[in-house]
């Protein structure tokens, strides 16, 4: 009797995850374009743009692109890519990729109901940050 007790316990345990696994294609929970703004208390306006787009099964490309409009209407944009993005969880991604400067990004996502709520943090550097949770609306 304590053997098949054991066993059953050892199997539940198995049986649960932390994280939803990928059942087939699960890159369809988070391809499509995605948007937030925010104003800063210092006069500009920071536009992100996320398009996120499937380069095969389970695997994604992501295209993001940075707006900040100062208050005398002036504009700069940064654009940044991480290419093959592997999707591991139906719901949650992680991944980090380098930009232009050489700062390595790491960035963790939840897909929602036509949201993404993206988390990101540099991962070296005196200046390392973290963005706090934003939902990226999709278009």
């Amino acid at each position: 009797m304590k053997n098949v007790v054991l066993i059953l316990i050892v199997l539940f345990a198995a049986g649960c995850s932390n994280s939803d696994p990928v059942r087939g294609d699960a890159a369809g929970n988070f391809t499509g374009t995605y948007k937030y703004a925010i104003a800063s208390p210092l006069g500009f306006v920071s536009k992100y743009t996320w398009v996120v787009t499937q380069r095969s099964v389970n695997v994604l490309d992501f295209d993001m692109t940075k707006e900040v409009v100062q208050g005398n209407g002036a504009r700069t944009v940064t654009r940044e890519n991480a290419a093959e993005v592997e999707v591991i969880d139906e719901k949650r991604l992680r991944f980090s990729y380098t930009t232009t400067s050489g700062r390595v990004i790491g960035v963790s996502m939840l897909a929602g109901s036509r949201k993404l709520s993206v988390n990101s943090y540099a991962l070296q550097g005196e200046d390392a940050t973290n963005v706090p949770w934003y939902v990226f609306e999709k278009q």
